[in-house]
């Protein structure tokens, strides 16, 4: 595997470093956090009028048809950036949950509409009392109508959901063993939300399906080919959060670089002291640890299930804890300020701990790779 980026790819990660060093603030970052959804809705049409919408999507929806390391170049970036908007849950999870479903109505006409920013999405597929399930659906049921479909359930930790304009909803069917995934319109009659900020600042809910009518276009994957369509969409989603991952450890050591060369004790900047420039050199060993397992996490995803799922908790395994410890450190390293809201590298430690628990945690991970397939 070439780990060269092309041409085009560092234009790409040039333009990404570029809007968010001129659009994206860190101030202007915390109000986006405290009001309305807790994003930008421009911001997230500007994704889309600069093709990050697209990328890895077929071209003939409106897409550009590119391999997943453009999209890990976006979000790495966005994970340096604290990019709030809900990019890995709409335009990686659920848009290839749709581009794979088979149902070729729906994927003409939602693909474009997210490729042109009119459309956000939301997968609920968790429930109470649960651990991580890739498409957990023991408490949600669809029963079959004369006109298509009624849906009762409770689905948690919804990520995205308050701003989503749909919902895909894992749900058992009939007597299947694996769930079906349904379309279902968040202000369909029946869906109610209970919504509330995460840690780093964004959004979920709790999303309760209480009588809900669906018609029968509504059935989006059918059980018998749920699980492995499922589990494909989820690998490249947790892949995605590893580059994030990667990218907010970027950013806490480009800050507390910066830190240890301005802050003076005994007469000397502290980044003099060696022991903190031992420190800055494990940070930094970590960090290309988890770039070269990520990498290795891409040259898998083609590959097939057993050596795809091996290769993605392995990455996913290994950058949470990387993260962890850089994030620790930086906040160390910076003293009391690290801890105060006014002050970047704690909101990088906030994001870092959503992001190792998104989509499995380590402990899930490792198990999920040490297991007997």
């Amino acid at each position: 595997m070439d780990f060269n980026l092309s041409d085009e790819q560092m234009m790409l990660r040039d333009g990404v470093e570029r809007f968010i060093k001129d659009e994206y603030g860190f101030e202007e970052r915390r109000q986006q956090a405290n009001q309305g959804e807790g994003f930008s809705r421009a911001h997230w049409q500007q994704f889309a009028d600069l093709g990050w919408l697209a990328l890895n999507l077929p071209e003939d929806v409106g897409g550009l048809e590119c391999s997943f390391a453009e999209t890990s170049i976006v979000l790495e970036s966005f994970g340096r950036g604290l990019v709030l908007e809900p990019f890995v849950t709409t335009a990686v999870l659920c848009a290839r949950l749709i581009d794979r479903s088979g149902h070729e109505q729906h994927r003409q006409a939602l693909l474009p509409a997210l490729v042109q920013g009119s459309l956000l999405l939301a997968l609920a597929d968790t429930e109470s009392g649960s651990r991580f399930t890739v498409g957990c659906a023991e408490q949600t049921i669809a029963e079959k109508t004369p006109d298509g479909y009624r849906l009762n359930g409770l689905k948690t930790l919804v990520f995205g959901a308050p701003s989503a304009d749909l919902l895909l909803v894992t749900a058992s069917l009939d007597d299947a063993t694996e769930p079906a995934v349904f379309l279902v319109d968040r202000q369909a009659a029946g869906v109610s939300l209970d919504s509330y900020n995460l840690v780093d600042g964004s959004r979920a809910a709790d999303v309760r399906f209480k009588n809900v009518e669906l018609s029968a276009a509504a059935l989006l994957i059918e059980p018998r080919n749920s699980r492995e369509i499922l589990d494909e969409a989820h690998d490249r989603a947790a892949l995605a959060v590893v580059a994030q991952i990667l990218g907010v450890m970027q950013g806490v050591m480009d800050l507390t670089a910066e830190y240890i060369k301005t802050r003076s004790q005994f007469g000397q900047p502290i980044g003099k002291f060696q022991a903190l420039q031992h420190r800055m050199a494990e940070m930094f060993v970590e960090a290309q640890h988890s770039r070269s397992i990520l990498y290795r996490g891409m040259a898998y995803l083609e590959k097939s299930p057993v050596e795809r799922r091996k290769a993605v908790s392995a990455a996913k395994a290994a950058a949470g804890k990387s993260g962890r410890f850089v994030c620790a450190q930086g906040v160390q390293l910076h003293g009391g300020i690290g801890m105060t809201e006014e002050y970047q590298v704690g909101h990088y430690f906030r994001l870092m701990t959503l992001l190792e628990k998104q989509f499995g945690d380590i402990d899930y991970h490792l198990a999920r790779f040490s297991a007997k397939d």
